[in-house]
This record gives C-alpha cells, structure tokens and sequence, in this order.
C-alpha cells in the first residue's frame, strides 16, 4: 500500500543518520530498516508475526501462540527457533528495542500469574531473556507489561482475542 511505504520511509528517515558508507544507510540505496521489514515480511519464517510501521519505530508484532502455549510465560521451542532467527535481524542495528507483552481481556488467576499485568510483563521478561542470551546487548532493550489496556481489535469474539494476545518488538527510532 502506497501509504505504509510512505509512512515506512518517513520513520526510517527519523532514523539517526550514519556517515557515509555506513551499512544502515546507503546512498541511493533502501536503508537497511526498509530492507529490514521487507525482510521479515516475506521470511516463511514469520508467518505468525506482522511487520508495521507506526510513529513509535518498526514493529514486529507476534502472536501469543506462536511464542507460548496458553497462559504460559515459558517459551515454546518453535519460538525459541523463531526468535533465534529473529536476532540476526538485529545484529546490523543499533536502534533500542521495546518488548511489550499484551493480553485479552479474559481475567487470568493462577497461583503464577495473578492478573493479566503479571502474564504480559513475564512474557515480555521471557523474550527479552531469551535474545539477550542470543547476543542481543541487554542495554538495548526496555521490557513493558500493557495487560488488555493497548488491544488490536475488540475484545468481543475469540478471534479477535487471539490477536490482540501479542508480543510486540519495537524498533525504536535514534
């Protein structure tokens, strides 16, 4: 869509400059962001995160049940495998990265978790751990527990539920 491009290259620009010959801005060439998100968004290995572009930086959005079996903060092994992957998208950048755990709004009460505050900001602590230990430098990285209070969608069918149960990695703009 004409409009996501647009918006995809004015944050891309607001994307601290590098000097020249520097890998994530080449002269005349698309930035390693855009080639980043176009990256990611044909990688088979993705088809269950989305890649968009918001004010905020570029965010890659995954889905609760890719990286995590219900009500679980542990990550699966497919997710293990998917975020290993995902860290050598960002090995090349040096952008600071937010990892927001969300929720539905479906009331969580176990002896782990006792609301969904403490399921959205263990999931995202669990992600976080995990590329960190890939080799991702920690400093970069901001963990944020939203709960139900920042949905997708309405919460009023089990679809619509399901994507709003997400993770989302923000690349964040320098």
């Amino acid at each position: 869509c004409k409009t996501d491009t647009e918006k995809f290259k004015s944050v891309a620009e607001s994307f601290k400059p590098t000097p020249p010959g520097s890998p994530f801005f080449l002269s005349g060439q698309e930035s390693m962001l855009e080639a980043l998100a176009l990256r990611l968004e044909t990688s088979d290995l993705f088809e269950g995160a989305l890649v968009t572009v918001e004010d905020r930086g570029v965010v890659i959005s995954f889905k609760d049940s890719v990286l995590f079996t219900a009500g679980s903060a542990e990550l699966t092994e497919q997710a293990r495998g998917v975020l290993r992957i995902f860290t050598r998208f960002l090995f090349g950048l040096p952008n600071d990265l937010l990892i927001e755990g969300h929720t539905d709004n479906s009331p969580i009460n176990t002896p782990q978790f006792q609301s969904n505050w403490d399921l959205s900001s263990a999931r995202s602590s669990s992600v976080a751990r995990f590329l960190e230990s890939e080799g991702v430098e920690g400093a970069r990285m901001r963990v944020i527990g939203l709960a139900q209070y920042h949905p997708q969608f309405r919460n009023d069918t089990e679809l619509k539920r399901a994507l709003n149960r997400r993770i989302d990695v923000v690349l964040k703009p320098q």
